[in-house]
């Protein structure tokens, strides 16, 4: 039997601790159990390429360019397997009324037309629109507080999961500083026709969020929401590479990073560009709903 050294014994306590908050509490602790004790999980779903060799993965968002039309949103949701339990998605979209107004966190729909809300319905011009997520912070104090290791950080600039190692504790998402993860409250459903062989099904119990498309991006290709914005509002790109397009864009354009002052490290920048007059407009698809804590 392994023996266990201080610290894997306060983290083997402080897990079973909070574990009796969790939907299961057995079995939360006997996750604990299994990954201290290097228990070997059956039928491990392995779905993440390796990191990419020399790179620092990022994106740039023009709110310029942005009309709030939740496009990405729900491309998101389809190419990542997320259930409708899970509200609202990885991506959230903020109707704002200056370029830096949004802040990560969504508003009560009473408060539509009082600063910033997520839950618009009409598109207005005189208005910004501004996509919040996961930043995949350089020093992102989630993968700090997670007990067992299933957040980390890669070489690559990603922040990644391992489900199998999540116990639900939920830590992560009380660290997170743009409330940018969700739990599996319920048993996760998603209808065979709309599944992604590319991304593995999660459970009840345990975290979630936006991976930057690890299994599109690691391979070559952009993420989903890049592919399906209809003005090109987002970039996505190698910052170690001097010729990339989301290295310029940082050099020459005014930029901000969402709270920067908190030294995490953000690796979505933003863009304040005035509006250009010659945009492509749409019906902004519909807001999330059954919210927890939100009343609509």
């Amino acid at each position: 039997m392994k023996k266990l050294d201080r610290r894997e014994f306060v983290k083997l306590a402080s897990v079973a601790g909070a574990g009796t908050l969790m939907p299961d509490p057995l079995k939360v602790f006997a996750d604990a159990v299994d990954q201290l004790f290097g228990k070997p999980r059956q039928g491990q779903i392995e779905y993440v390429p390796k990191p990419v060799a020399n790179a620092k993965f990022g994106m740039v968002i023009d709110l310029g360019k942005c009309i709030g039309c939740r496009r990405c949103m729900y491309a998101c949701k389809l190419e990542n397997n997320v259930p409708d339990t899970i509200s609202p998605p990885y991506i959230m979209v903020f109707e704002t009324e200056a370029a830096t107004g949004a802040i990560g966190h969504y508003s009560s729909p009473e408060m539509m037309g009082k600063g910033s809300t997520l839950f618009y319905t009409k598109l207005r011009k005189d208005k910004w629109y501004m996509p919040v997520q996961c930043n995949h912070c350089d020093d992102a104090p989630c993968v700090q507080v997670c007990p067992t290791g299933a957040s980390y950080k890669d070489p690559d600039g990603l922040v990644i999961i391992d489900y199998d190692k999540c116990i639900g504790c939920r830590y992560c998402m009380t660290a997170c500083p743009y409330g940018a993860r969700r739990f599996n409250w319920w048993e996760p459903h998603v209808p065979k026709d709309r599944i992604n062989p590319l991304v593995p099904l999660r459970r009840h119990g345990v975290v979630e969020k936006c991976t930057f498309c690890v299994h599109r991006t690691r391979r070559g290709k952009f993420t989903r929401c890049v592919e399906v914005c209809p003005n090109k509002a987002r970039t996505f790109g190698n910052f170690n590479d001097p010729d990339s397009e989301v290295r310029k864009l940082v050099r020459n354009e005014r930029n901000f990073r969402l709270k920067e002052v908190l030294n995490t490290g953000p690796r979505i920048w933003y863009l304040t560009k005035p509006k250009e007059k010659h945009m492509q407009w749409y019906k902004p698809l519909p807001p999330p709903t059954n919210i927890r804590g939100i009343r609509q």
